[in-house]
C-alpha cells in the first residue's frame, strides 16, 4: 500500500559529555547520510503540505517523504540546514512562538543542558531557503495536564504569535511530548490549524486523521541499516 513516511529528528550534533536523552542527538554526518539515502533510494522528500494532501487522499506523489525537526534549535541551522540546502530537500520546524525563549527552558534543569534557539535573523533566513514552520506551543508543556483556559493560550496563542513573527499562515501543529487528549485536539482545531503532528509511531496512509499523524522517530543509533528497516519494512508500525 501506498503510504508517506513523516521522520522526527531533535538535535543535529554529537551528544555533549554527560547529555541525557542521547537519543535525541544525530550526528551531522549521519545526517548527510541520511539525506544521501532519500536521494539514492528515490524517495520524494516533499512538504507537510504534501503530506497533507496525501493523508486526504489527493496526493499523487510515490514513496514521499517529509523531514520534520522538533523545538527549534540553533544546531538545525548549523548543522542541518546546510546539508538539506545541498540537497534542495525542505524541511518543517516545530519552534516555540515565544520571542523571550532563548534556550529549552522547558527541560535545561532536568537535563543539566542548556541548548540555543533559533534566532529571528536564523529562522528568517531558513524560511527565505524553503524551510517552513509549525507551531510547537508557546512554553512546551504537557498540554492534557492543563485547565482549558491554558490550553488555548499555547495552541491558538502561539499560532498568532508565531504567524506574527513569520508574516504569514502556520498551518501545522506538533503536540509537545506527543501528549495529547480530545480537549487539546479539539482546540487545535478550532485554532485553525490544518494538521497536527503525534510522536505515535508509523506511516500515513490515505483518510488518516489529520489531527493525529504518526511519525518516525530517528535517533543517535539510527544508523544505515536501521533508517533502510525503518522506511522500507512494516518496523514501525508495530512499535
Amino acid at each position: 500500500m501506498n503510504r508517506a513516511a513523516v521522520l522526527t529528528y531533535h538535535n543535529i550534533g554529537a551528544p555533549p559529555k554527560g547529555a541525557k536523552l542521547r537519543g535525541l542527538y544525530v550526528r551531522p554526518r549521519m545526517f548527510a547520510f541520511h539525506m544521501l539515502w532519500l536521494a539514492i533510494a528515490g524517495f520524494n522528500v516533499g512538504t507537510l503540505d504534501d503530506v497533507l494532501n496525501f493523508s486526504k487522499g489527493r496526493g499523487s506523489q510515490k514513496r514521499l517523504v517529509a523531514l520534520t525537526f522538533d523545538d527549534g534549535y540553533a544546531d538545525f541551522y548549523r548543522s542541518a540546514y546546510p546539508i538539506l540546502k545541498r540537497c534542495r530537500f525542505p524541511a518543517a520546524i516545530f519552534v516555540l512562538s515565544d520571542p523571550g525563549l532563548k534556550e529549552n527552558a522547558w527541560d535545561a534543569e532536568r537535563l543539566k543542558i542548556k541548548k540555543r534557539l533559533l534566532t529571528g535573523p536564523e529562522i528568517e533566513e531558513l524560511k527565505k531557503h524553503g524551510m517552513s514552520f509549525g507551531c510547537h506551543t508557546r512554553s512546551h508543556p504537557h498540554l492534557s495536564t492543563l485547565s482549558g483556559q491554558k490550553i488555548e493560550s499555547e495552541v491558538s496563542g502561539s499560532k498568532g504569535e508565531l504567524e506574527a513573527r513569520l508574516g504569514c499562515p502556520v498551518k501545522f501543529f506538533c503536540y509537545p511530548y506527543g501528549d495529547f487528549d480530545q480537549r487539546v485536539i479539539a482546540q487545535v482545531k478550532d485554532a485553525g490549524y490544518m494538521a497536527a503532528f503525534t510522536e505515535k509511531r508509523g506511516f500515513v496512509y490515505p483518510n488518516d486523521d489529520p489531527f493525529t499523524l504518526r511519525r518516525i522517530p530517528i535517533r543517535l543509533n539510527t544508523h544505515p541499516l536501521a533508517l533502510i528497516w525503518k522506511l522500507h519494512t512494516n518496523y514501525e508500525e508495530h512499535r
